[in-house]
């Protein structure tokens, strides 16, 4: 029955977003993503560029496609597996570019913990806390990926720019990367914890003071993670230039 429920909640997140039914069983078709940006509508008008930055295998990418159809979305996923699916996933969408690197304040090359849970990857260890409350992410292991300044990488910025991050605990260093991009973003989406999930993440408030210090003004939660005991443990936050 609770499979049932589940089913009939995803069918009315498809149906309300407009994309239809069909589109919940293609690849990297996502209730997440589309709830995500269903709910960004009501901030965020219209967008002309989207950097999606933590693509896993497109949800968020083709999900924006969808809502922002006249956008350009530039997707970086630096797990080479999970890379090969985003390629598959958006090969069908021509405004989608992909690019199979991490982003960070530094350029060169990254230890990285490739989780079994591919949402799960990250530049942070799973932290214990994780690992009890989503024990799929409790395989893991560490690889090396290439890693790159965001303003080092040459992208034209036509605004409205939407910076999407959901890079599980590396925001603030992908951040820290792109001084000069953040100057053309006008909206700011990110994941953050308020319990670590990730081994030294910031948490809600380092995030909120940084991205405000940042020139960012908060608009809004768009989406939250739960956990059985229904603590919050996660949430999508919006934030605009001011």
């Amino acid at each position: 029955m609770n499979v049932l429920f589940k089913m009939t909640d995803a069918a009315k997140v498809f149906l309300q977003s407009g994309r239809g039914l069909g589109a919940l069983f293609q690849p990297g078709g996502s209730v997440a993503s589309t709830q995500l940006l269903h709910n960004c509508r009501h901030y965020i008008p219209a967008v002309q560029t989207i950097l999606d930055v933590g693509a896993n295998q497109g949800q968020f990418a083709l999900s924006a496609a969808h809502f922002y159809p006249g956008a350009t979305v530039h997707a970086f996923e630096p797990v080479p597996e999970v890379y090969a699916a985003l390629q598959r996933n958006t090969r069908k969408a021509a405004r989608i570019s992909t690019y199979n690197f991490a982003l960070g304040s530094s350029s060169g090359a990254l230890n990285f913990y490739q989780n079994h849970y591919s949402h799960a990857s990250s530049a942070l260890p799973v932290s214990v806390l994780q690992r009890q409350v989503v024990p799929a992410t409790a395989t893991v292991q560490q690889i090396t990926v290439p890693v790159q300044r965001m303003d080092d990488v040459a992208i034209a910025l036509v605004p409205p720019v939407l910076l999407k991050l959901d890079v599980q605990g590396f925001e603030q260093e992908v951040l820290k990367g792109a001084t000069t991009t953040l100057q053309a973003v006008d909206y700011l989406l990110f994941e953050t914890s308020f319990v670590p999930m990730y081994d030294g993440e910031p948490l809600f408030d380092d995030m909120h003071q940084f991205v405000k210090q940042l020139g960012f003004e908060f608009i809004g939660p768009v989406g939250y993670y739960q956990a059985d005991t229904l603590q919050i443990l996660q949430m999508d936050l919006l934030y605009k230039k001011k």
